[in-house]
């Protein structure tokens, strides 16, 4: 969890210009919630220990949940919990990707943090361009699950990577693209992408308003070959309590 001690160990990596404050603890909540197994980061710095620290609480929590699964105290506390699940092993995996060359930036800092956090394990860094390193990437991971890319270089890294990004739900996490042209033209050329993939891609834009630069978020999910899991709730008319899909053309349904 984001605990005092974890706070006060990352506060040496924060730099007021890269407009991580808030971005790093979304991209937590956003970790713990949809529970990546393989996340990568092209950008190292304050959002770093972030995203391992994610990682790691959803390892113990997948664990914890586990062995709980069937008991009297798991109906409790996990009602909803989808024993398959549970079936498939949980062992995340971040891979970064810096040159660990630029001054502004506290990457080189990240590594002695996530030392004294105990988070290295969940980390694998890759020294070097982004350019020319998706082959490592791959033969690292496979498909991503979640990608977070804080760079210049975005449209580089979506002519390079974007097929390393899991079709089945993969999801790219993208700083800064909404407000200077460039970062338009990149969501542009996402978009394109998204119609190669038949249109099956998912995009929403967070602006934080109060900021001029560095101030917003780009979510991407691509979803060309994912498939809606099965409703696991009983059926009903639970599942349509305010009876909106009775009311529904047969075609949308």
């Amino acid at each position: 969890m984001l605990t005092d001690e974890f706070t006060s160990a990352v506060r040496s990596l924060y730099v007021p210009e890269m407009g991580t404050e808030a971005t790093a603890p979304l991209l937590y909540w956003l970790i713990r919630a949809i529970r990546p197994r393989r996340v990568l980061e092209v950008g190292m710095g304050y959002t770093t220990p972030f995203l391992a620290q994610a990682l790691r609480d959803n390892a113990d929590a997948v664990a914890r949940e586990r062995e709980l699964l069937g008991s009297e105290q798991s109906r409790v506390e996990q009602p909803m919990a989808h024993a398959g699940y549970y079936e498939q092993p949980y062992e995340p995996q971040l891979v970064c990707v810096d040159r660990m060359t630029d001054p502004n930036s506290s990457a080189p800092r990240a590594l002695p943090v996530l030392d004294g956090l105990g988070l290295s394990d969940v980390v694998h860094v890759i020294e070097g361009d982004l350019r020319g390193s998706s082959g490592e990437v791959r033969d690292r991971f496979g498909l991503v699950d979640l990608a977070w890319i804080d760079t210049w270089d975005t449209l580089a890294f979506l002519r390079e990577y974007w097929q390393l990004i899991d079709p089945a739900g993969g999801m790219l996490a993208m700083h800064y693209l909404m407000t200077y042209p460039e970062g338009r033209a990149v969501q542009a050329y996402v978009r394109s992408l998204g119609r190669l993939d038949g249109g099956r891609l998912e995009i929403t834009n967070l602006c934080e308003p109060h900021k001029t630069g560095q101030n917003s978020v780009t979510l991407v999910r691509r979803i060309r070959d994912y498939a809606e899991p099965e409703d696991l709730r009983p059926q009903g008319a639970a599942n349509d309590p305010t009876g909106v899909l009775g009311e529904l053309p047969v075609e949308v349904r």
